[in-house]
């Protein structure tokens, strides 16, 4: 690793607030073990992600509440003991997820699965509930947000949201049936419900390629971001690399939100079929320990400066 290496090259300064690098149960594939998938990260990170997904997502939902107050009681317990920064992504695939939906009766069903999941995450001790807005279903923008805004003031009405972080995840380019909202109609979310964002770098670099453009959204959106989801790709092309397989300057990229504020992980997730899940976590490790050596190196030549 060097840092004229574009994975790790950074223009200017290194923060001291680089985020830390998590990786997410879903590139296991949501083993229906939950607690067992998060101890088993945690043996190579200081930061991991539950998501709510695939075979978690059955044995979930199939707990009662007070089950689900247990389990997240011990993954609580569990993290506390380990030093484990933990983070939630909600349910996102399915209707019942659909915070953005006309329809009231569909609408209310994704407050509750939200709201669910916030209580669970508050239990267990999660810095972060990550949630997709829906679906797009041919509406414009400004329906959809009000829908979405409405929604989530009902969960923040209803749950204990304190030191908790409810971040709305941004959508990428070339997935036609989730809404894609502009910088400022995110900014928008942040000022009428008080919850912040999930910047995806994929699902961004996938709409603006790395530039100016770029780098003028970072910076609107850092201070109200409280949670990113890391992956590669080539250029604007939708899709979520092993770290590494692709041409996104991610060090750089890390490097800016955390320069415009950003204070929080940077969690590996998301997953395409033909790499394996081993591959992803071999090449998650490698740029984990490449980022510790380029922040060594940084703070030795501010020793020795």
């Amino acid at each position: 690793m060097t840092r004229k290496d574009p994975l790790y090259h950074v223009e200017g300064p290194i923060s001291a607030h680089f985020p830390m690098i998590s990786f997410s149960t879903n590139v296991y594939d949501n083993p229906a073990d939950i607690l067992g998938s998060i101890t088993d990260l945690a043996r190579h990170f200081q930061a991991v992600e539950f998501e709510i997904g695939e075979d978690a997502e059955k044995t979930f939902w199939s707990l009662s509440a007070e089950d689900r107050s247990e389990l997240a009681g011990k993954i609580r317990s569990f993290a506390e003991h380990n030093g484990i920064t933990l983070t939630v992504h909600a349910g996102w695939w399915g209707r019942q997820y659909n915070l953005c939906s006309p329809d009231l009766t569909e609408r209310a069903q994704a407050v509750d699965c939200l709201s669910a999941a916030v209580e669970f995450s508050h239990e267990a001790g999660a810095t972060s509930v990550t949630f997709h807005p829906g679906y797009k279903d041919q509406l414009e923008n400004g329906e959809l947000l009000d829908n979405l805004i409405v929604a989530i003031n009902q969960v923040t009405k209803r749950c204990n949201t304190d030191g908790i972080a409810l971040c709305l995840e941004n959508m990428g380019g070339q997935r036609p049936k989730f809404p894609v909202f502009t910088v400022e109609e995110h900014l928008r979310f942040h000022k009428e419900t008080g919850c912040f964002v999930t910047i995806d770098v994929t699902h961004l670099c996938s709409l603006l390629p790395y530039g100016e453009s770029l780098f003028k959204a970072i910076a609107d959106l850092a201070p109200v971001t409280r949670h990113l989801h890391i992956a590669d790709l080539n250029n604007t092309h939708h899709q979520h690399l092993p770290i590494g397989e692709g041409n996104l300057r991610l060090s750089d990229v890390l490097n800016r939100f955390a320069v415009n504020g950003y204070r929080g992980v940077a969690v590996v997730e998301e997953f395409i079929p033909r790499f394996s899940t081993e591959y992803y976590l071999e090449k998650a490790l490698a740029y984990k320990n490449g980022v510790e050596q380029l922040l060594a190196g940084s703070r030795h030549s501010t020793h020795a400066g």
